[in-house]
C-alpha cells in the first residue's frame, strides 16, 4: 500500500512537470519587436505604452486657430533637492527633470532603507550622456560618494578602475561588478583638463520612485525607454475644449514630455519651472523642501508642490491633470501576498486615495489593468475634500496631498485610477505599473487672478506614526497599513518584537525570545495535549476492541467509546486546542513580517551576506536559477529563484513532532491515514517554500520547545504509562496493563493469519 501510494505521487509529480517543460518548449514566451523598445519619445507611447493612436481621429483634439505650439529653447536639465547624508532634515535626495518638470527619482537618505535587490556598490545617479571623450555627468546629488569624491556636474567620466567607459551602459556594467565599500578610481575631465579622484561606493539606497524599465536596468533615462515619470502636469480642458483622450495632450499645449525652464528658487530651497502655453497662457511647477523648524510640518519625506495657471491679458476657463507618482518599489513582488479590505487581488503597487471622514480605498492594480473597474474615476464631493491619492506598495507609499487650509487650496474634481507603461503577460501582470490622476474643477484665470494651488508630496516609508502626520486631520495616510483580520494579534506582536529588539537589538533574537513567551504562556495548554496524547496512546487497544465487539451497530459503538472516554476524563479534542489557539499567533506573526517596514531589512546575522539578510523574506541561501527548469526558478514559478533551507528545516521539525505526538497505528487504515499525514507535510514544503524567514524561525523555535516538552514529560510523569496516581487514575492504568495485553493478543492474531496466508 505504501508503495502503491509512493508511485502514485510520484507519477503525478512527473506528469504534471513533464506538461510544464513541453509547454515551455513548445510555447516559448514571445519576445517583443525591436520596434516596441526604440523610441518612446512620443507622448503616447510613453504614456501608455500602447500603439500611437491618431490625434486626426478626435474633432476634440483637433487644434484651434492660435494653438500653435509654443517653441522655447530649453535644454534637458537635472536638478536635485535634499541630500543622501542620513543627517539631513530631508531624509531623502530629490531628482528633477526639465522633462515635464518631473521628479525623475526619490532616493532615501535613511540607513535602514536600501535596495533590496540591487547589491553592487553604487557611486550615484550621474545621467550620464555618451560623449567623444567618455561619459559626462547631468548631475551629482549631494551626500552621493560622487559628491564626496568631488565629482561635478559637466564633468566626464573617462575610466573607472583604469577600465575605459565609453558609454553610459559601459559605465553602468563596470560598477555592477563592484561592491559596497569598495574603493574605485575614476579618471575625468574637467573643462578640458584631466583629473583623477577616488570614491568610496555605498550600498545602493532605496528609491520610492525611479523611471521604470523592465526589459534591463535603466541606464540612461533620456534615451532607455522607461515608464511616465512622477507628478506629470497635464491640461484637462481649456475654453471648453478637451483633450482628445485620457492619455493624450492638447495639441499645442503638450507639458507632460517637453522640456521646461527651470530655475532656483530665490531662497534655494527649491526649483521652479516655468512653460509657455499658446495665447498668453503660461504654466508654472514649484518644487520646494519641507520648511526646516516648521512644528506643523513634519520635515523629512516630504516635498511641497505648486502648480500655477497664468494668463498674460484677457480670461482663459482652464482644467488641469496632475499625475501622481510610478515606479515604486517592486520588491517582494514574487513571494508576498499583500491582503486587501475586500478580500480582492492586489498587484504590487496599487491605487490608493482617501477622502476626509472616510476610511482609504485600494484600487486593485489587476482591476485597473483589465478595465473592470466599477468606477473609472472617484468624484470629489462637497465637504468630503480629498486627504491624499497616490500609490501603495509592500513598504512604501507616495502620493500627492492637497492643501486644506489658505487661499490656495486646489479645487479638484475627481481622481482617476491610470496605468502606465506596457502591458504585461499574466504570470506577470501584478507588476503592473499605476498612478493616480488629480483633476481639477475649472476656474477662471485672468492676470490679476492667476490658478495657485497647493500640495505637498510624500515618498516614504509605511510607518504609521509617520503616516499619521500626512493627510487631512483625522484622515491620515496611517489607515493604509493593513494587517488583515488578524490585526488584533499583530499589532501587540509588532510591539513586544520592537520592545524585545530595543533591548537585544537583533530582530531574529527578539523572534525567538517572543516564541519562549508565547510558548510559555501556552505550558499548561501544551501539556494537557501531551498527556491527552499519552491517554490516547493506552486507550487505543481498547478502542479497538469496542469497535471490533460492535462493528455492525454504529449507535452502539459510538455510544461505548463515548462511555470510555467519559470513564477516563478523555477529551479528543484537548490535542486540538493549542493548534487553535497558535492559528491567531501565526497568521498574525505573518502580517506583521509582510506589513511592518522594520521587519524588512532585519538581518538574522549580517547585512553582508545574502542568506537570511532580510527576516521578512525567504532565506535565499542560494540561486539555482541556471541550474532547475525556469517554470520552477521563475519569480512567478513554484519554487522561485533561490533555494531556501528554513522551509526545509521547518518541516522536518514538523514530521519529527508528528511522530512524536501521534499514537502508533492499530490497523492498517489507520497507518495508511498516517502516511498519508506524511506525505502532506511534504506538500507543505511547498506552499511554505516562499514564506518569510522569519516566520520559518519562530515556528523552528516553537517546533523545538514543543519535541523538547514532549520529551521531557514522560520521564518526569512516569504515571502516564504506569499506575500513578498524580496524571491517571488507577483505572486508567489498568486500562493501560488491559490495552497493553489486548495490543498483544491483537498482534498474535495478525501474525497467525499472515502464517495461514
Amino acid at each position: 500500500m505504501e508503495r502503491r501510494h509512493l508511485s502514485f505521487i510520484a507519477i503525478s509529480l512527473a506528469i504534471v512537470l513533464a506538461g510544464q517543460a513541453l509547454q515551455a518548449w513548445f510555447f516559448p514566451p514571445v519576445p517583443k519587436p525591436p520596434a516596441e523598445i526604440a523610441d518612446t519619445d512620443s507622448a503616447a507611447a510613453v504614456d501608455a505604452g500602447k500603439a500611437d493612436r491618431p490625434a486626426e481621429s478626435s474633432a476634440a483634439a483637433a487644434p484651434a486657430d492660435g494653438d500653435a505650439a509654443v517653441a522655447i529653447d530649453a535644454p534637458r536639465m537635472r536638478r536635485t533637492l535634499g541630500s543622501l547624508d542620513p543627517a539631513d532634515p530631508a531624509k531623502m535626495l530629490v531628482t528633477l527633470t526639465s522633462r515635464g518638470a518631473a521628479v525623475e527619482r526619490i532616493e532615501l537618505a535613511d540607513e535602514r532603507f536600501h535596495d533590496q535587490d540591487d547589491r553592487s556598490g553604487y557611486l550615484g545617479h550621474l545621467a550620464c550622456a555618451a560623449v567623444p571623450e567618455g561619459c559626462r555627468i547631468g548631475v551629482v546629488g549631494a551626500g552621493t560618494p560622487a559628491a564626496k569624491a568631488g565629482l561635478q556636474a559637466d564633468d566626464v567620466i573617462v575610466r573607472v578602475n583604469k577600465l575605459t567607459t565609453p558609454d553610459p551602459r559601459s559605465l553602468h556594467t563596470v560598477l555592477a561588478a563592484t561592491r559596497p565599500r569598495q574603493r574605485v578610481a575614476i579618471d575625468y575631465l574637467r573643462a578640458g583638463q584631466s583629473a583623477s579622484c577616488e570614491a568610496v561606493l555605498e550600498r545602493r539606497p532605496l528609491e520610492v520612485v525611479r523611471p521604470e524599465h523592465r526589459a534591463e536596468p535603466t541606464v540612461d533615462p533620456d534615451s532607455d525607454p522607461h515608464d511616465p515619470l512622477s507628478f506629470r502636469l497635464s491640461l484637462e480642458s481649456r475654453d471648453g475644449r478637451k483633450r482628445g483622450e485620457p492619455l493624450s495632450e492638447m495639441p499645442g499645449h503638450e507639458l507632460a514630455d517637453v522640456d521646461w525652464q527651470v530655475e532656483p528658487t530665490p531662497d534655494g530651497k527649491g526649483m521652479r519651472f516655468t512653460r509657455p502655453l499658446p495665447r498668453g497662457l503660461t504654466a508654472v511647477k514649484e518644487y520646494r523642501l519641507a520648511a526646516a523648524g516648521d512644528p506643523n510640518q513634519p520635515e523629512g519625506y516630504r516635498l511641497d508642490l505648486t502648480v500655477e495657471v497664468r494668463a498674460a491679458d484677457g480670461e482663459t476657463i482652464v482644467a488641469y491633470a496632475l499625475d501622481g507618482p510610478t515606479g515604486l518599489p517592486t520588491e517582494g513582488w514574487w513571494y508576498a501576498q499583500r491582503v486587501a479590505r475586500d478580500w480582492g487581488s492586489l498587484a504590487v503597487r496599487d491605487v490608493a486615495m482617501r477622502f476626509a471622514g472616510e476610511p482609504s480605498t485600494i484600487v486593485s492594480g489587476l482591476k485597473i489593468a483589465d478595465g473592470k473597474l466599477d468606477h473609472p474615476a472617484s468624484a470629489v464631493r462637497e465637504g468630503k475634500p480629498l486627504s491624499f491619492a497616490g500609490v501603495d506598495s509592500l513598504y512604501f507609499a507616495s502620493a500627492l496631498i492637497p492643501a486644506v487650509t489658505g487661499p490656495d487650496v486646489p479645487e479638484l474634481a475627481e481622481v482617476r485610477p491610470l496605468t502606465v507603461g506596457d502591458a504585461l503577460e499574466a504570470a506577470r501582470k501584478r507588476l503592473v505599473d499605476v498612478t493616480s490622476r488629480l483633476v481639477s474643477r475649472e476656474v477662471t484665470v485672468t492676470a490679476d487672478q492667476p490658478l495657485v494651488h497647493r500640495y505637498q508630496i510624500f515618498a516614504g516609508p509605511k510607518q504609521p506614526e509617520l503616516l499619521r502626520t500626512f493627510g487631512a486631520v483625522g484622515s491620515g495616510m496611517d489607515d493604509l497599513v493593513y494587517y488583515g483580520w488578524f490585526g488584533w494579534v499583530a499589532r501587540p506582536m509588532i510591539a513586544v518584537l520592537h520592545a524585545l529588539h530595543a533591548v537585544v537589538r537583533n530582530y531574529g533574537i527578539a523572534i525567538i525570545l517572543l516564541t519562549v513567551i508565547v510558548r510559555g504562556a501556552m505550558f499548561p495548554v501544551s501539556r494537557k495535549q501531551a498527556l491527552s496524547s499519552q491517554k490516547m496512546q493506552v486507550l487505543q487497544p481498547e478502542m479497538k476492541a469496542i469497535a471490533e465487539k460492535y462493528k455492525n451497530e454504529p449507535e452502539k459503538r459510538t455510544r461505548a467509546t463515548q462511555d470510555l472516554w467519559r470513564k477516563h476524563d478523555y477529551n479528543p479534542m484537548g490535542g486540538c486546542l493549542p493548534v487553535f489557539i497558535q492559528i491567531p499567533i501565526f497568521m498574525g506573526l505573518y502580517r506583521s513580517l509582510a506589513t511592518d517596514v522594520e521587519l524588512r531589512q532585519a538581518p538574522l546575522f549580517s547585512s553582508a551576506i545574502r542568506w537570511c539578510s532580510n527576516l521578512a523574506a525567504p532565506d535565499m541561501f542560494w540561486d539555482w536559477s541556471n541550474y532547475l527548469p525556469q517554470f520552477l526558478t521563475a519569480p512567478e514559478g513554484w519554487l522561485g529563484p533561490f533555494l531556501n533551507l528554513f522551509p526545509l528545516v521547518t518541516i522536518g521539525l514538523f514530521l519529527w513532532q508528528q511522530k512524536l505526538f501521534m499514537p502508533p497505528a492499530v490497523d492498517e487504515q489507520q497507518k495508511m491515514q498516517q502516511q498519508v499525514m506524511n506525505y502532506m507535510m511534504w506538500f507543505m514544503a511547498l506552499m511554505f517554500f516562499k514564506v518569510p524567514c522569519g516566520l520559518c524561525l519562530y515556528f523552528i523555535a516553537s517546533s523545538l520547545w514543543g519535541i523538547a516538552e514532549r520529551l521531557w514529560l514522560p520521564s518526569t510523569l512516569p504515571a502516564a504509562a504506569g499506575a500513578g496516581a498524580k496524571v491517571v487514575d488507577a483505572p486508567f492504568a489498568a486500562v493501560s496493563k488491559n490495552g497493553s495485553a489486548a495490543s498483544d493478543a491483537a498482534r498474535q492474531k495478525r501474525q497467525a493469519r499472515k502464517k495461514q496466508r
